[in-house]
């Protein structure tokens, strides 16, 4: 689902199809067939793209929660991949982030390019770069490579446990009424991870699991939403979930919110709202700027497999776990979080959960 307020706020772009440009962007289409490892790849006649990553990282005993963004965003609509030396067409931005729970430790870190100086995109095959970050195909997998300011850095491959999947309806990820409103959503629900991460100046070999998430759009949010929970659960089971809730002005969550259940074989169960529950739970207060997120939030659903009704909370590694004070003044809380089944208080399975719109007004940005 991810970070189009997120993009459009930091960029101040706007969400006019057409005004001022030679050709329409492209919007998501029924019956349209995704083809891959193409479309893994970039889709510059679209305004707004992200390839996005989160993941749990171990040495032993110590644990590690790692995020890596790339975003693109249009500024006017290209057939083939942008050639200007002076980034005329495309805007590229990268977000970092690490949680070490041991020391209590979050960093993180962003950077805004414009193509052709130092971040670009590749079409036709993932080939991602924002500095000397990068995410890109190797072999039957894929690898990212990233820092965070001096503090950090590290270099993972991330192998498919299984195949990528792809959200919504007829292929659609709908977001809204709008027939615009709307993405192609494709994920890789577990990759397993291997590599090296260094931190204060130490150097561990590291492995775990990762999710990673590509959406392809032009307009996705109604301009009522001013915000979004999100989260990806990896269960210990080898299934997952996707859900989120779109949080509007009136206080009400969205229609268009959605849980979906992945099997270990990646068949979709999608729910709507209302056969699922989200409920907020455990605020945290930023120090930075006094916003209040819900940080242990319980889910409930209807499980697939067994038809028995769950309750799931998620409980961070760490509480602080926010991504503060970015460009444009924007926040959000972005985090590792432990799966605890409340019906048998168990641990189930690890998670990503990120949470926008709480220290800032998103939509009156937007507007």
């Amino acid at each position: 689902m991810k970070r189009l307020l997120l993009i459009v706020t930091l960029l101040g772009a706007s969400l006019d199809f057409s005004a001022g440009d030679e050709l329409p962007w492209n919007v998501p289409r029924v019956g349209h067939k995704l083809t891959f490892p193409a479309d893994h790849g970039s889709h510059p006649d679209f305004k707004i793209e992200w390839w996005y990553l989160t993941g749990h990282l171990y040495d032993g005993d110590r644990r590690f929660g790692f995020q890596a963004t790339f975003f693109r965003l249009g500024q006017k609509p290209v057939d083939v991949a942008p050639g200007d030396a002076f980034g005329e067409s495309q805007i590229y931005m990268a977000h970092m982030g690490l949680s070490d729970p041991e020391t209590g430790q979050f960093i993180h870190e962003e950077r805004l390019n414009r193509g052709g100086w130092d971040a670009g995109a590749e079409v036709g095959n993932l080939d991602v770069f924002n500095g000397d970050w990068k995410l890109k195909q190797a072999g039957n997998g894929m690898q990212l490579v990233g820092s965070i300011k001096s503090e950090a850095g590290f270099d993972l491959k991330l192998l498919p446990h299984k195949t990528h999947v792809i959200f919504g309806e007829e292929g659609i990820s709908r977001k809204g009424p709008e027939g615009t409103a709307a993405s192609y959503y494709i994920t890789f629900p577990r990759l397993d991870v291997d590599g090296t991460l260094t931190l204060g100046g130490k150097t561990f070999e590291v492995y775990g699991e990762a999710w990673m998430d590509h959406e392809i759009s032009s307009s996705q949010l109604d301009r009522n939403q001013v915000g979004w929970d999100w989260a990806c659960l990896q269960f210990f089971d080898g299934r997952e979930i996707m859900g989120y809730v779109l949080r509007t002005d009136s206080g009400e969550p969205s229609e268009y919110s959605k849980l979906v259940w992945i099997d270990p074989v990646g068949e979709l169960t999608h729910q709507k709202l209302g056969e699922y529950r989200w409920i907020h739970e455990g605020d945290w207060e930023s120090p930075t700027n006094g916003a209040v997120y819900p940080i242990t939030p319980i889910i409930e659903t209807i499980d697939p497999e067994s038809g028995i009704k769950r309750r799931f909370q998620l409980v961070p590694t760490m509480p602080n776990q926010e991504m503060a004070n970015g460009t444009g003044g924007v926040s959000y809380w972005e985090g590792a979080c432990d799966v605890i089944d409340l019906n048998s208080g168990n641990a189930v399975g690890r998670a990503f959960l990120e949470m926008t719109g709480y220290a800032d007004n998103i939509a009156e940005k937007l507007r």
